[in-house]
């Protein structure tokens, strides 16, 4: 049977780990692979194609916002493709994290860009952005979520729209991990066990991701307009390098259990999930692969 976690072994709190020095280079490298596997589902579109033509119709200026920005990566890729696309449309991209650790340099950004520091779930937000943007994108939030509430998210984001500007919001299923083996003969009993552990504390903690099945209902119960909810499968041949993503997710987890030498009679130690993690990376070199199926896409307008 599978170890499980309780609160008492696992402590992750974002208010915290996002913050940490850990997230650093690593981090932002894996930020970078995780934005080439959403394009690659998603066929390389930035931005839904009913959002694109709803507002580059109206207007020859784009504001947009990116939440949770990261390295700035999808806002970079949005500048290169509209200012090929849309050369006539002037861009003003603007992307906010509660840690600029990662954030590329000004000198190495594109013109249009500003990143900035901002905790976007702390309200009220400041007012020379409330109403100030065309389009909010939102991306792999959901770890931030607490008790399964997005009414904190879709505050700000409302709170940031102009009146019929669009919210994009983009995710995979935090508890629908899944470890498919390429045949019977490759065990995957650690890649399964380190995926129990991650649903049994999340659960510990407070997350419940199940309100993803239902983003159509938690944005139209906030006022969006025009609310669409769509699911793409992920590429089989995009599999390894999504499990190479997660694995660098899974690395990191082991800070957030008690060393064996402080609480030995902790359910999973640091120590365990140190060899556990080995045992699990063992199994990918054999092929095994880590997914979580499907992207899930919402997007909806902000009432004029």
């Amino acid at each position: 049977m599978a170890p499980t976690a309780s609160t008492d072994d696992m402590k992750y709190d974002p208010s915290t780990y996002w913050i940490a020095p850990a997230r650093n280079f690593r981090t932002s490298a894996r930020l970078h692979l995780q934005h080439l596997l959403f394009q690659s589902t998603l066929d390389g579109l930035l931005l839904e194609k009913r959002i694109e033509d709803s507002i580059l119709s109206a207007t020859t200026k784009l504001k947009v916002a990116d939440l949770g920005c990261g390295n700035g990566v999808w806002l970079s890729d949005l500048d290169r493709t509209l200012s090929s696309t849309k050369p006539r449309v002037s861009l003003q991209l603007q992307g906010f994290d509660i840690n600029p650790v990662n954030f590329p340099a000004n000198a190495f950004l594109p013109g249009s860009m500003i990143l900035s520091t901002l905790d976007v779930l702390q309200q009220p937000l400041p007012t020379e952005l409330q109403g100030a943007f065309d389009v909010v994108h939102v991306r792999a939030f959901v770890s931030i979520i607490r008790n399964g509430d997005p009414a904190p998210l879709l505050n700000s984001a409302l709170a940031l729209l102009k009146p019929g500007g669009w919210l994009q919001w983009e995710e995979t299923r935090a508890d629908a991990f899944v470890a498919t083996s390429p045949s019977p003969a490759v065990s995957k009993d650690a890649c399964d066990t380190i995926i129990h552990i991650m649903d049994a504390g999340g659960k510990a903690s407070g997350f419940d991701f199940t309100f993803l099945d239902s983003l159509d209902t938690h944005l139209s119960r906030h006022g969006f307009e025009d609310v669409e909810v769509r699911q793409v499968d992920k590429r089989t041949p995009d599999l390894k390098a999504w499990t190479e993503d997660y694995l660098m997710v899974w690395e990191d987890l082991a800070e957030l259990f008690p060393s064996r030498e402080h609480v030995p009679q902790a359910l999973m130690t640091k120590d365990a999930f140190v060899e556990l993690f080995a045992k699990a990376l063992k199994e990918t070199e054999s092929g095994v692969v880590v997914h979580q199926r499907k992207v899930v896409i919402a997007s909806g307008r902000k009432a004029m």
